[in-house]
């Protein structure tokens, strides 16, 4: 094989040849397309360690059809290569790689033969002439520049194999020729992202534009600075000098220079330079004159300067240090300032997860600032003495030298962190990392950074670049740094005291009028009454105690990194506050006449100090500081009424005109359109007529019109039935006049009709006199012979006229636009975006500039693994309903559907049934939550962009007249849309950040294919989207293969992706912090502008709100609250998912009430809006000097959107919100889906009320401010979980007051008898159980929108939809997860799923979700309310005990039954009966390694005591305590038995016990037994278990005949038995490690089987008899899909699993 492919021998002279360097930027893997068919060697499947060689399979697949000869040999030659890079097949994939490429290569070795030549060496040297003279010799005059990119890649990658393949004394010099040209050209076009800045020839539009010439010009001024010397060692083998040559390294502008300076990666320079230069010109341009447009404005610079260095200023001045933004004499300040903006985005660019550490990023430029200045000053470095060198250094090395240390750090932690479950106190996230920065300290880092400096020195070895991330090892522990976020609910205290205090004072003062003698509040101004409310201020002391105290602790961990300003101030405060807390009460005691208790102490204390004013003065003293805070607060349409007039003029029954006149004058813009419709009309008749006698009748008719106005004789002269006719005709005749017919004559007699049909009627059917007009009218020509026809002479070639033209067209929209119940689009989205998008244009919005002067922007989109573009598989799977997606959305969807269907199956479009295909994968996919989806709607930025340009350039005529029939034919339509497109490329920017494209690439499952190649789609669809990805290779080094990661952003070229920048990263971005953002953090280097909207996966946009982007993005300008000006803008949501089932129209009003009224109030005038997620959009630049538009710590910014915000705030930015544009987004639409999503939201706030941002925001906040904080997040949460323990405590009261004999003492007690107020007191806490506040914030949003009845209708049908049942259900979910973050931590991200969810969830999977959340604490509030309705006495006579204790029996049915409630199909007996049967399976199941929960109970229940594994020792207690309170049954309810006797011994209590351990250990045999006997003596076993019945039959016979036990007794034992051995169970679980090591681990494994059995049963059985009558489900199906119904849609088909294969199919 070798032999015939004509390669050079092994022992070939001359040096190594290897593919070229520029080739590696190719991208990876090979697409034909959209399929290849198999035979096709897809570049895909080279393995990642040779990823080098990819570009050549790429290279045989492109000319395969053209030479598959050349292919072959092109493809053997990337054989070669292979085996020379990996000879042993060491490499993962690399052995399976090369058998199937060699399988190939023998298939076409036989196959392929020679075409220009006889032997391979002349062909593929033939054939590199033959592809140049075709492609390349004239290609730069006539091909675009990536064209040309593409060609000359082919043309290198066929050189290098010519060059293997041909011997070198045989390569002729016009060969040589052509390589050399080809190289050159080669570097001139290069694949660029959106300005290809290198290219010679035709120059895009783009390019042409003179502010893009200006900062070009601006960036390549390198004057004055001092060229880099590259050092080379002499290669001449006959040189003698061991001394190395120097030369000057070419640089083209300032990145270069700082490239070679500082050894910036090329990847990271190319995308700096676009990014800076785009930066530039975009604010350049801004209001600025195009004549004469050769350079910056010097305001630009310095803008920019502002806008980068702001927070670097902050920073030095915060460190009492200088700046480093020197500029030395005798160099161009804009020149230097460029210099230290392109230092400062070159660092960032390649920053990598660094980017999260802002100060860390100004520490890094202020030492880099300072050499540069050193080197442009030749000054003497300050550490070692020598002069700064510019010694050129490799573009490798500030990744090496700076980022890679720094980068090692944050891995090191991130290994402690155990994936997120370590306790926060025992690792340093980013903010700890960050802060070290904060302190002076840093400067001991030195620079370059000394690796045994404090910052690095506990960290182990510094791992090396991109080393494996498995070696890395944990180093002693450091100390958190300022913040310590330790698991304690006393956070809230910390972060908002100021709010506690207040809570407190006021109820202890409102404590104390209230038992004053009178009661009422003005016993205030009683002296004694005072004085006792005078004692809030001790209070006030105790408590600034607490907050004094719990700063010093909860800080602990982190004293040793404090500076020791800090630890003193934490010292001083509290001895302050320990000074007070002793003092205030001394004060107050010594006012006291006859003190008592700890009064009497401190007065003992005072002795002679009794002056009853010594505690006014003091309190005067104490309170001295708020008031000074207290007083720096205080002191710093027309066109739509023409047809409503018609109606009104025809349906007109008055006598007289002024009654009309009167209607119509009511409506300002109704009475300018009846004006402007006259007049228009008039004006065009008139000008259309030629004949003087016609002119005259228009003349009359308009004169008698004018007249009987005047005369107010109107309605006498003139018939208001006929105007609907005159109407009708009118619109004919406008609809003629813009119209366009070859034939001049047909369409002038057309014309002449309706001409002479509208005067007919205004003569004959409108006026009363009409035919008097005509007579006269021939009477003039009465000296004719022949009368003729009237109205025949028009001026047809009027019609050309552009501005009588736009008289038309105006006039014909004044007539036709019509508020009509007809002409509403019957679609409701079609009616919910046209009234939107009306109403938004009268709200408060900026005016819209010039496309050329609009802030330019970024949208920026996180992809994962989620649905791109749904498959036929996918569409036309069935489930185990036999409903597959397709069917399901032609029933939700049936309109869409049946005008879909028209529009493919009209014969002019004419397509093919793999375009059909295609198109109903497209309709599907749009009416998901798919990345297809939200590429369209964010791609409606850069439609509207580019006819936003176009019209501009048209002017008034182009809007008016047509765009391409008038304006297009004047001027050059292809310069003008390439104009437009210039302009889109620099204001609109769309990256999508694939965070495992490159893996999808590689892999060979199916979905991961099929994600590819759908995302690869998108990408040749929309050619400016652009893809980022983290690409990982494999490489041997030192015999060792390492992995080497890159972010790489790459764009859709002829058929495949292509590679734009590849920067090389210090090590995996992904594993240090949380996914989402990390994903975010390493793609924003790639976008663009001065804005950047975050968009969701699940999110779309509209394209008439596409068209104010322009206006929204003009609110960054605007100042607010002083000179302030936003940094977030907020945008409305629509909420799309929410049409169909109860729960999605739910959950849809209430995202809709929160991203609208919710979010409005927030902004204003509250000031508490952040960031809730997308589509906000931000002040880009403001925000990556700041840390990102994210955060990422582990776990502790689990929502990290919300911290974006706060970061902004923190940092002093101002967030807005605003209406008049809205971005739709889905939502989860199943019950699951829902919990799921609310569970992540609660462990979210969990971990924020731990944070150091809130702490800073709650302290920091003014008092109102604070609260409004408090109660929009943290808090609202805090309060959910209070509800739900109120409940408890309400009821735990209670039973102990039963229990006890409590109640009945108090109820016998005489002096007790009204206690009706008290009870109606309790009773009203019922209404605001059942969830009904949670649903006022929604009636709210929907009054304002809709009206206020039309939200009470709303409200009422939620309530009969059971709303508050949903509601409840959710405010456990809030309780569960946000308590059990605080208490055990467990945070992580939830994957909710955005399929389509309406069917049916089986019982394992709601018991396995909603068991621990909800079903062990409503089984538990189900036993309290039996027991206090068995033993409870109080309220039987009260007509209130329904009300009080009806909220709590709601609460219960809520959280036992809501899950089956809001489960479709949950009543069928069919599916109840699987669920049963897939329930049993499931509990039965063994778990074990690599047994996933959803298959067994025995894994379940290990996954659900994760938490308990790593909590500390203080969750473990506080676990262990709450277990106790189940104990309190037994205790109370054995001393209720018959068979006690009523004794009151603790003998009893004693037996009680020893019944409870003889019953679990007959539990213990029975389960030994069956382990042990079960199998092999499975009669002993038999026997054993007749004899345990047999003993258990007598013991029961012996304790009813001779001890009195009765059936009661065995019923309330299970209440009372039941609770211990729970929580047996759970100290079981909280003592894990003990109990295995003891050997009884597997006793409570089956302790808590038995359990799950009983509360599955129990929970069950309801379900299971409500299944038996079939009504319940149909009421059932009603419920969930009343809005379904009421639309008409098929939800009973789709439920059922019936549909017609027929309809499905069609």
């Amino acid at each position: 094989m070798a032999s015939s492919s004509g390669t050079k021998a092994a022992d070939s002279s001359g040096p190594q040849r290897s593919l070229s360097r520029g080739m590696t930027r190719m991208a990876t893997r090979v697409v034909d397309f959209p399929t290849e068919g198999d035979d096709a060697l897809d570049s895909g499947v080279v393995p990642s360690c040779l990823a080098s060689i990819a570009p050549i399979f790429r290279v045989a697949n492109e000319i395969e059809k053209d030479n598959p000869r050349v292919a072959y040999l092109c493809r053997f030659h990337g054989f070669e290569k292979a085996h020379k890079m990996d000879p042993t097949s060491s490499g993962r994939g690399v052995r399976q790689f090369k058998t199937h490429l060699l399988h190939r290569l023998e298939k076409d070795e036989l196959e392929t033969k020679n075409q220009l030549a006889k032997s391979d060496t002349k062909e593929i040297m033939l054939y590199y002439h033959q592809f140049y003279d075709k492609n390349i010799k004239d290609g730069e005059y006539t091909k675009k520049p990536e064209e040309m990119a593409r060609i000359c890649q082919i043309a290198t990658v066929l050189y290098d194999v010519l060059m293997t393949v041909v011997p070198d004394n045989q390569i002729d010099k016009q060969t040589q020729k052509i390589a050399e040209d080809v190289k050159k050209k080669r570097e001139q076009y290069v694949n660029y992202n959106i300005l290809p800045l290198y290219t010679v020839g035709v120059k895009p539009a783009v390019m042409e534009l003179p502010e893009i010439k200006a900062a070009l010009h601006a960036l390549q001024n390198v004057d004055n600075l001092p060229m880099p010397r590259m050092h080379f060692k002499p290669t001449n083998p006959d040189d003698k000098s061991t001394m190395p040559t120097e030369r000057i390294k070419p640089v083209n502008d300032i990145l270069d220079w700082l490239s070679a300076i500082f050894g910036f990666q090329k990847g990271n320079v190319a995308n700096q330079r676009e990014h800076l230069i785009l930066l530039l010109a975009n604010i350049d341009v801004r209001h600025r004159s195009l004549e004469n447009y050769t350079e910056l404005n010097s305001a630009t610079v310095q803008h920019l300067m502002e806008k980068f260095f702001k927070n670097y200023r902050s920073w030095y001045n915060y460190l009492h240090s200088k700046s480093n933004l020197r500029f030395p004499e005798g160099f161009h300040r804009q020149q230097l300032e460029l210099l230290y903006i392109a230092l400062y985005l070159l660092i960032w660019g390649e920053a990598s997860n660094v980017r999260f550490m802002p100060e860390c990023l100004c520490y890094i430029f202020h030492n880099m600032a300072n050499e540069v200045y050193g080197i442009l000053n030749s000054n003497a470095h300050h550490v070692s003495g020598e002069t700064y060198q510019t010694v050129a250094r490799d573009e490798e090395s500030f990744l090496r030298d700076v980022i890679a240390p720094i980068y090692g750090v944050l891995f090191k932690e991130a290994k402690r962190n155990k994936m997120g479950k370590a306790s926060h106190s025992r690792w340093r996230n980013y903010d700890d990392l960050n802060e070290y920065f904060w302190s002076d300290k840093c400067f001991k880092l030195g620079w370059p950074m000394d690796p045994n400096a404090d910052f690095f020195r506990h960290s182990d070895v510094i791992q090396p670049a991109n080393e494996r991330t498995n070696q890395a090892t944990g180093g002693r522990r450091k100390p958190k740094t300022n913040f310590v976020e330790v698991r304690t609910f006393l956070h809230l205290y910390r972060s908002f005291d100021r709010m506690w205090i207040f809570f407190i004072l006021a109820l202890q003062a409102m404590i104390i009028v209230a038992w004053s003698p009178s009661g009422y509040v003005t016993s205030i101004f009683d002296a004694d009454v005072f004085k006792s409310v005078l004692s809030i201020f001790m209070t006030y002391a105790f408590l600034n105690l607490l907050q004094a105290t719990l700063d010093i602790i909860l800080s602990w961990n982190a004293w040793k990194s404090l500076k020791f300003t800090q630890i003193l101030r934490y010292l001083l405060k509290f001895a302050v506050a320990v000074v007070w807390a002793v003092v205030l009460p001394i004060g107050y005691s010594s006012s006291m006449q006859n003190p008592t208790g700890l009064l009497k102490f401190f007065s003992s204390w005072t002795r002679d100090w009794r002056n009853q004013s010594f505690y006014n003065y003091a309190v005067a003293i104490y309170m001295v500081p708020n008031i000074l805070a207290a007083m720096l607060f205080f002191l710093p349409p027309l066109r739509r009424h023409i047809p409503i007039a018609l109606d009104m003029a025809k349906d007109f029954t008055g006598k007289s005109d002024d009654d009309l006149f009167k209607k119509i004058r009511n409506d300002d813009y109704m009475y300018s359109a009846v004006i402007e419709c006259y007049e228009t009309l008039r004006d065009i008749i008139f000008g259309l007529l030629e004949d003087e006698a016609d002119k005259m009748i228009v003349r009359q008719i308009c004169y008698d019109v004018d007249s009987s106005i005047q005369r107010q004789e109107f309605l006498i002269n003139f018939r208001m039935s006929g105007l609907p006719f005159l109407s009708e005709r009118l619109e004919k005749f406008l609809k003629l006049l813009l119209a366009e017919d070859e034939n001049v004559d047909n369409y002038l007699r057309q014309i002449i009709n309706v001409l002479q049909d509208i005067m007919e009627i205004i003569t004959q059917d409108v006026m009363i006199n009409g035919h008097e007009i005509l007579e006269a009218a021939y009477h003039i020509e009465g000296q004719n012979v022949k009368k003729e026809q009237r109205f025949e002479k028009i001026n047809i070639y009027l019609a050309q006229d552009p501005s009588w033209r736009e008289k038309v067209v105006r006039l014909h929209l004044l007539l036709t636009v019509k508020e009509s119940a007809i002409n509403v689009p019957q679609n409701l989205d079609a009616r919910r975006r046209i009234t939107f998008f009306a109403n938004s244009l009268f709200m408060n919005m900026p005016n819209a500039p010039k496309v050329r002067d609009m802030l330019s922007f970024s949208v920026l989109t996180p992809y994962y693994k989620e649905d791109v573009l749904y498959s036929d598989d996918e569409l036309n799977k069935e489930n185990e309903d036999g409903i597959s997606i397709l069917f399901y959305l032609q029933k939700i969807y049936p309109d869409e559907w049946t005008n879909f269907q028209d529009r493919i199956n009209e014969h002019k479009n004419e397509y093919s049934d793999k375009d059909k295909s295609e198109l109903i994968r497209q309709w599907v996919s749009y009416r998901g939550q798919t990345l297809s989806r939200t590429v369209r709607g964010m791609m409606y930025y850069r439609k509207a962009l580019d006819l936003q340009c176009i019209l501009e350039t048209a002017g008034d005529g182009g809007v008016y007249g047509g765009y391409p029939a008038q304006i297009l034919s004047q001027i050059d339509e292809k310069d003008i849309l390439d104009r437009a497109q210039a302009l889109a490329d620099l204001k609109f920017t769309y990256v999508v950040s694939c965070q495992i494209y490159g893996e999808q690439k590689n892999s060979s499952e199916s979905r991961d294919k099929s994600c590819y190649t759908n995302i690869l789609k998108l990408m040749l669809t929309y050619p400016s989207l652009r893809v980022a990805y983290i690409d990982t290779r494999e490489e041997t080094v030192n015999n060792k293969s390492q992995k080497f990661y890159f972010s790489v952003l790459v764009k859709g070229g002829d058929k495949w992706d292509e590679e734009i920048y590849r920067i090389k990263l210090p090590g995996p971005p992904t594993v240090i912090g949380e996914g989402k953002p990390e994903n975010q953090n390493h793609a924003i280097v790639f976008t663009r502008g001065e804005a950047l909207q975050t968009i969701d996966m699940n999110q779309d946009n509209y394209f008439e709100e596409a068209f104010k982007m322009r206006n929204v993005l003009e609110e960054f300008r605007k100042p607010r609250r002083g000179q302030r000006k936003p940094t977030i803008l907020g945008l409305r949501e629509h909420i799309f998912t929410g049409s169909v089932s109860s729960l999605a129209w739910f959950m849809s009003n209430q995202e809709t009430s929160f991203v609208t009224i919710g979010q409005r109030i927030l902004a204003n005038p509250l000031r508490v809006r952040f960031h809730y997620g997308h589509p906000d959009i931000f002040d880009r630049l403001f925000h990556i000097t700041r840390g990102g538009i994210s955060k990422a710590s582990k776990v502790i910014n689990l929502s990290e959107d919300i911290f974006s915000g706060y970061n902004s705030v923190l940092r002093g930015g101002f967030i807005t919100h605003h209406e008049y544009i809205q971005v739709g987004k889905g939502r989860d639409v199943g019950m699951n889906q829902i919990s799921l999503f609310e569970a992540k939201v609660a462990n979210g706030n969990g971990e924020q009320t731990l944070s150091r941002d809130v702490y800073r925001l709650g302290r920091r906040f003014d008092f109102y401010r604070m609260l409004s904080f408090y109660f929009t997040t943290v808090g609202f949460y805090f309060s959910s979980m209070v509800t739900v323990l109120t409940v408890y405590v309400f009821l735990y009261g209670r039973l102990y007051m039963v229990m006890s004999g409590l109640e009945s003492e108090i109820l016998d007690s005489p002096a007790i008898h009204q206690t009706k107020a008290f009870e109606e007191a309790l009773a009203t806490q019922s209404v605001f159980q059942l969830g009904l506040l949670l649903v006022l914030p929604m009636v709210m949003e929907i009054g304002l929108e809709k009206g206020f009845r039309t939200a009470l209708g709303d409200f009422i049908i939620m309530q009969l939809q059971l709303a508050s049942v949903f509601f409840t259900f959710q405010l456990g979910t809030k309780a569960h997860y946000y308590g059990r973050t605080i208490l055990h931590g467990g945070s992580k991200y939830r994957a909710t799923g955005r399929g389509f969810v309406v069917f049916h969830a089986k019982f394992a999977d709601n018991y396995r979700l909603y068991s621990r959340s909800h079903f062990v604490k409503g089984l538990e509030l189900l036993i309290l309310l039996i027991v206090y309705g068995v033993y409870g006495n109080a309220y039987r006579s009260s007509n209130l005990y329904f009300f009080i204790t009806f909220s709590m029996w709601f609460l219960v049915a809520s959280w036992l039954f809501a899950p089956f409630i809001f489960n479709p199909s949950s009543f069928d007996w069919q599916k109840t009966v699987d669920d049963w049967t897939d329930w049993k399976r499931w509990m039965g199941n063994r778990g074990g390694i690599g047994i996933s929960p959803d298959k067994s109970w025995e894994s379940w229940w290990d996954e659900e005591q994760e938490h308990l594994k790593h909590t500390i020792i203080r969750g473990r207690i506080l676990e262990i305590m709450l277990a106790f309170r189940f104990f309190f049954y037994q205790y109370g309810i054995v001393y209720h038995l018959d068979i006690a006797h009523f004794s009151k011994s603790l003998l009893i209590y004693g037996l009680s016990w020893v019944v409870m351990v003889t019953v679990l250990l007959v539990l213990k045999m029975v389960s030994m037994g069956r382990r042990r006997f079960g199998t092999d003596f499975q009669l002993m076993f038999r026997i054993l278990k007749a004899l345990l019945f047999l003993g258990f039959m007598s013991v029961m016979t012996v304790l009813f005949v001779v001890c009195g036990l009765t059936i009661s007794d065995l019923f309330a034992s299970i209440l009372a038995f039941l609770p211990t051995g729970w929580a047996l169970l759970l100290i079981g679980q909280v003592c894990r490690p003990m109990l295995k090591g003891v050997g009884f681990w597997e006793s409570i494994k089956e302790l808590g089987r038995a359990y799950d059995y009983i509360m599955g049963v129990v929970v069950f059985a309801p379900v299971a008899i409500l299944s038996w009558f079939p009504f319940v489900s149909e009421f059932q199906t009603r419920l969930l899909f009343n809005q379904a119904f009421s639309r008409g849609l098929q939800i009973s088909m789709i439920l059922a699993g019936r549909k017609d294969k027929t309809t499905a199919s069609s």
